[in-house]
C-alpha cells in the first residue's frame, strides 16, 4: 500500500460563495486532504487513518443550517473535481501542504482551528530510518549518507528533517538537489531494497509509521528511527479567505464545538476536536520570513474575530499576552466538561459566561451532603463527582451523580480515620480522564484528605485500583490540613504528591497505579501541580513545603528550585503559565512574574512584582492581558507591564476567598454566604452587573464557601455548607 504525500496537480482558484438566498442559504463545498481521512488511506490498522469526515459535513450542515458538501483529494484541484464542485469553501488538511496549494493558487485561505489526533496532540514530526542493521546510531551518524527526504511541500519531511541534520553537523545539499520520494512507503522500501549497497536513510511522518507496518508494506523490524525533527503542525482547517467575516467566525466556531460531540469525535478519530490556533502556530507564520503578503499567499491573516477564540466583537482592552493551558494534557478533557481543578485547562476559564443573572437562578437539583467541604467539584455532561464524608466522619466518601436529575449512581467509600484543621472531608478536586480503549471507558481519580487514592470506572464506580500514596511512599510528616494536591495527568502519567523524603512528587502509571518514577525532596504544599512549557522545556511546575519548583515530565528530575525571599508561605494558589512566563501568588511574597533561560531554569529575580495581591488561598485567572482574583477585594492587575493595579472593586461578599470562573468579558465569583456575582470586564472598571444568593439555607448564608464551582455548558454546579445544587445559567 502506498501513502502518497498530497500533490498539487492543478491551478483552480477558491471561488468567492454565491449570495444566499432568504429562503436557501448557498451550500458550502469542503476539500479534505487529511492523509488519515478513510478515503485516502486504508483500513489496515483497526481504529486508525478512517476518519470519517462525512459525518463532520453532517454536523456542519446541521448547525450552520446550510448544505455542506465534501469531497476528497490530495490537493484542492483533485477534490474539487471530484466533488464536481465550481468553488470551495472550507479546506482540511496537512497544514503545510494547504498552504503550498494555496501558495501556488495565490490564494488568500484563512487558518481557523486545529484537530487534534488521539493524543490530543496538532503536531506531528519527521522519523528519519535506517535499516535494522545499519550501523547508524543517530543522526550525527549519517555523514555521508543518500538521504531521500519527502516531498518539499511536506514540512516534517523536508524542512524540519533538514534543520534536524544540519544541528547535527551533516552538509545538507542545497533544496533543489534534494532526493526526495512521493511517498513514505516509496523511501522506506527504497532504503530496504538497496540493502548494504548504499549507505542510506529516508524520512517517513510519523503519523505514516504504523500504516507502513499494519499494511505490510514493510515487516515489523525492518526500519530503525535514528532521528525525530521537531514538531510541525498536523491537520488545520482554512477557510476561504472571501467569505465574509461573520461567515467565517461562525464555521471557526461551529468546528471548536466539536468538543462537545462525543461521537464526532470517535468519528474523526479525535481527542479534542478541532482547537484554537495555538500561539506557537501564529508565531511561527508571522516570524517566518516566506510569509506571503495578505491576499496573494497563505498566512495567517488579520482577519476579524479570528486572532483568538472569543467574541467576534474581541476581548477586554489591553488584549496582549494570552494566557497559555496551566494543564494543556489532552487526557483532562477528553470527556467534556469541567473534568478536574479549575476546569480542563487548570485556568477558571470557559468559553461564554451569560449577560446577565436573574434574580434567583433556576435550581435544577439538589441533594445533602453528610459535611461542609473543601474539595472542588467534576463533571461532565453526564456526570457530576465530589468527595464528602459518612456521617461518622470515620471514612471517605465519593459520590457520583446523574448530571441531568441529581439521581445518585454510586459511592466509593472507605475508612479514613483522623482529624485535620478545617474537618476532613477531601481537599483534592476528583480528576476525570479518558479510558485508554473503547473497552475501559472513562475513569475518575479520587483523592482523600488522609493519602487515599483510587481510580475508578466514571460509569460505575467500579475500582480499577486503590493505594495511599503517603503509606506507599513513606510520608510521615505532621498532616495539618492534610493531602490537598488535585492530581495531574500528562502523558498517561499521574502525577501526586506524597510528600515523602523519597518521593516528594510521583508519577504513576494510570492503567496500574504502580510507580513509574519518585523523586526526593520536602514535604507537600497545599497548591495544585501544572504542566508548562517554560523557556523550552516541558515540566511539571508547583510548590512544596518550602520552595517553587520544575520537574522532568519524563524522569521526575527537579530542574530548579525557587525559595522566595519570605519564608512560611502555605503555598496553596496554583502558579500560571502566561505568554512562556510563570505567574506565582502567595500571601507572604505577593504576586511575582518569572521568566525562564533557554534551559527550562527559572531566572530567580521576578520581572515583576507586586505585594499588595496577597492571597492565602485564591488563585488568579488571567484574561487577556489582565489579571484577577479576589484577596479582600477583587484585584485588576496589568500582565503587560509591572503588575500595577488597574483597578479594584470592593464589595462585602469579596473575603478572603473566593473561587472565579472567566469569558474573555466577564467574571464569574462565588461570594461569601453563597453569593454569585456577575461582574463586567470589558471596560475600564469593574461592574456588577448582577447578584443574586444560589442557597436559602442559613448555615450556608453564614459560610465561606472553599469549594471550587464547575460549569459544563448552561449547568452551574455548586457545593452548599450543607448540599450540592445545580443551577441553569442559561
Amino acid at each position: 500500500m502506498r501513502f502518497a504525500c498530497l500533490a498539487i496537480l492543478a491551478l483552480v482558484p477558491l471561488c468567492v460563495a454565491p449570495p444566499a438566498t432568504a429562503d436557501e442559504p448557498a451550500p458550502l463545498n469542503m476539500v479534505v486532504m487529511d492523509p488519515l481521512a478513510a478515503p485516502l488511506s486504508c483500513p489496515c490498522v483497526e481504529g486508525y487513518a478512517q476518519r470519517k469526515y462525512e459525518e463532520l459535513a453532517k454536523y456542519l450542515t446541521k448547525k450552520l443550517g446550510r448544505e455542506v458538501k465534501v469531497a476528497f483529494g490530495e490537493s484542492v484541484a483533485r477534490g474539487m473535481e471530484k466533488g464536481e464542485f465550481d468553488e470551495v469553501h472550507i479546506v482540511i488538511g496537512k497544514d503545510s501542504v494547504v498552504r503550498a496549494d494555496a501558495a501556488k493558487l495565490k490564494v488568500k485561505a484563512v487558518p481557523v482551528a486545529q484537530l487534534t489526533g488521539k493524543d490530543g496532540s496538532t503536531t506531528q514530526t519527521g522519523l528519519v530510518v535506517v535499516r535494522s542493521s545499519d550501523s547508524a546510531k543517530k543522526v550525527s551518524d549519517l555523514s555521508g549518507y543518500r538521504i531521500l527526504y519527502g516531498p518539499q511541500e511536506c514540512d516534517e519531511k523536508f524542512a524540519a528533517p533538514r534543520d534536524l541534520l544540519a544541528a547535527a553537523g551533516i552538509d545538507v545539499v542545497a533544496a533543489e538537489q534534494a532526493e526526495t520520494s512521493a511517498a513514505c512507503s516509496d523511501g522506506a522500501c527504497k532504503i530496504i531494497e538497496w540493502g548494504d549497497s548504499q549507505n542510506a536513510a529516508a524520512v517517513i511522518s510519523s503519523y505514516a509509521a504504523p500504516l507502513l507496518e499494519g499494511c505490510g508494506t514493510i515487516n515489523k523490524g525492518d526500519l530503525r528511527v535514528v532521528g525525530e525533527t521537531k514538531p510541525v503542525p498536523f491537520v488545520t482547517a482554512f477557510v476561504n479567505g472571501s467569505l465574509a467575516d461573520d461567515e467565517q467566525q461562525e464555521v471557526r466556531e461551529t468546528l471548536l464545538d466539536v468538543m462537545y460531540e462525543p461521537e464526532l469525535l470517535l468519528s474523526l478519530e479525535t481527542l479534542k476536536g478541532f482547537v484554537p490556533l495555538t500561539k506557537e502556530y501564529k508565531d511561527k507564520y508571522k516570524k517566518s520570513k516566506d510569509a506571503p503578503p495578505a491576499g496573494e499567499k497563505l498566512g495567517v491573516l488579520p482577519v476579524s474575530g479570528l486572532e483568538d477564540r472569543g467574541p467576534p466583537d474581541g476581548g477586554p482592552p489591553g488584549a496582549g499576552p494570552q494566557v497559555v493551558a496551566a494543564n494543556s494534557s489532552p487526557e483532562q478533557e477528553a470527556t467534556l466538561g469541567w473534568t478536574g481543578w479549575r476546569g480542563p485547562h487548570r485556568d477558571g476559564r470557559v468559553r461564554a459566561l451569560p449577560t446577565r443573572l436573574p434574580e434567583k437562578l433556576p435550581q435544577v437539583w439538589q441533594v445533602p451532603l453528610a459535611h461542609s467541604g473543601l474539595g472542588g467539584i467534576a463533571a461532565t455532561d453526564k456526570y457530576v463527582v465530589i468527595g464528602d464524608r459518612n456521617l461518622p466522619n470515620t471514612g471517605d466518601e465519593f459520590r457520583c451523580y446523574d448530571a441531568a436529575t441529581g439521581n445518585l449512581l454510586w459511592i466509593v467509600d472507605y475508612p479514613a480515620e483522623g482529624a485535620l484543621d478545617y474537618d476532613n472531608t477531601p481537599r483534592a478536586t476528583p480528576l476525570i480522564v479518558a479510558g485508554e480503549d473503547e473497552l475501559l471507558g472513562p475513569r475518575v481519580i479520587l483523592q482523600g484528605a488522609f493519602g487515599h487514592l483510587s481510580c475508578v470506572d466514571l460509569a460505575t464506580g467500579i475500582i480499577y485500583w486503590q493505594k495511599n500514596i503517603r503509606d506507599e511512599f513513606g510520608a510521615d510528616s505532621e498532616l495539618v490540613w492534610g493531602t490537598c494536591s488535585s492530581p495531574l495527568v500528562v502523558d498517561g502519567k499521574l502525577i501526586v504528591t506524597p510528600g515523602a523524603p523519597e518521593a516528594s512528587i510521583a508519577a504513576l502509571d494510570l492503567m496500574t497505579g504502580l510507580a513509574l518514577w519518585q523523586t526526593p525532596g520536602e514535604t507537600s504544599g497545599y497548591g495544585s501541580l501544572i504542566v508548562a512549557t517554560l523557556g523550552g522545556k516541558r515540566q511539571i511546575v508547583g510548590h512544596d513545603r518550602v520552595s517553587l519548583g520544575g520537574w522532568d515530565v519524563e524522569t521526575g528530575e527537579r530542574l530548579w528550585t525557587l525559595k522566595p525571599p519570605r519564608s512560611g508561605d502555605f503555598n496553596v494558589p496554583t502558579p500560571i503559565e502566561v505568554d512562556g512566563k510563570l505567574l506565582v501568588t502567595t500571601e507572604g511574597n505577593g504576586t511575582r512574574l518569572y521568566a525562564f533561560d533557554a534551559d527550562g531554569k527559572i531566572i530567580p529575580e521576578p520581572t515583576a512584582l507586586q505585594m499588595q495581591l496577597a492571597p492565602d488561598m485564591s488563585t488568579p485567572v488571567v484574561v487577556g492581558s489582565r489579571l484577577y482574583c479576589v484577596c479582600q477585594q477583587l484585584y485588576c492587575l496589568d500582565l503587560a507591564g509591572s503588575l500595577a493595579e488597574l483597578c479594584e472593586l470592593q464589595d462585602p461578599a469579596l473575603g478572603d476567598y473566593a473561587p472565579i470562573i472567566a469569558d474573555d468579558k466577564h467574571l464569574l465569583i462565588l461570594g461569601h454566604g453563597g453569593e454569585l456575582l456577575l461582574i463586567d470586564i470589558s471596560g475600564e472598571s469593574l461592574t456588577i452587573t448582577s447578584r443574586t444568593f444560589l442557597f436559602d439555607d442559613p448555615e450556608t448564608r453564614e459560610a465561606e464557601l472553599y469549594s471550587h464551582p464547575a460549569i459544563v455548558g448552561n449547568r452551574l454546579y455548586v457545593r452548599g455548607e450543607t448540599s450540592l445544587a445545580c443551577f441553569e445559567l442559561q
